[in-house]
């Protein structure tokens, strides 16, 4: 990706500027499990740039596109990407065999960022013990699922800014109602959205 492919006028550069100030790019990023599978499943088209077979679903390519420009800026801009025990918990419950080994070792790997002070042990109760606090809390009380809230509540306590998901249709859909906890749920586009107006900075 070179810089000049991004935009197609100083004008339209100046404008996402104003739209997407720097000072807003995500900087603690918390991965739905959705994401870790697509990060798996389409490891060649988001880290290898390889081209995605015809034919699959436009979502599906737009977030893969997405992801493919945040992990080649994030690799040299050094963002958090992380995830928690229950993401895994929730891998581990992939029936395939062979991706499921696959997704458990990425997303263990993920986790292993989820401290950032001195004791991790100590942070990590700390930051589990306030996500089980949160998930019965009236603030996500609109998101139905308890799974959601929980990868939520993960969130929340691990000081995360951004939750990225790809399902439109659960906490997406109802990211309105979290207006009062300190995150925003953004999907892979709307992530690339807040990074592309300053990726030349890094690339």
């Amino acid at each position: 990706m070179q810089r000049y492919t991004l935009y197609r006028s100083s004008e339209e550069h100046s404008a996402d500027c104003d739209k997407y100030p720097y000072e807003k790019i995500p900087a603690r990023v918390f991965l739905d499990t959705n994401i870790v599978s697509c990060l798996v499943k389409w490891h060649e088209q988001i880290f290898e740039h390889q081209i995605p077979p015809l034919g699959i679903d436009p979502t599906l390519a737009e977030d893969i596109e997405s992801l493919m420009h945040i992990f080649l800026v994030g690799s040299r801009a050094y963002w958090n990407i992380l995830v928690s025990s229950k993401t895994l918990e929730e891998l581990s419950k992939t029936s395939n065999l062979s991706l499921r080994s696959k997704l458990l070792e990425y997303g263990t790997q993920l986790v292993g960022y989820g401290t950032t002070g001195d004791s991790p042990e100590e942070d990590r109760r700390y930051c589990f013990d306030l996500a089980r606090r949160l998930v019965d809390s009236p603030f996500l009380a609109r998101l139905p699922d308890i799974p959601d809230r929980e990868l939520i509540s993960h969130a929340v306590a691990l000081q995360c800014d951004v939750f990225c998901t790809r399902d439109r249709h659960s906490i997406h859909r109802k990211r309105n109602y979290l207006r009062h906890i300190p995150l925003r749920v953004l999907t892979p586009g709307e992530w690339w959205n807040h990074v592309k107006p300053w990726a030349g900075l890094w690339l």
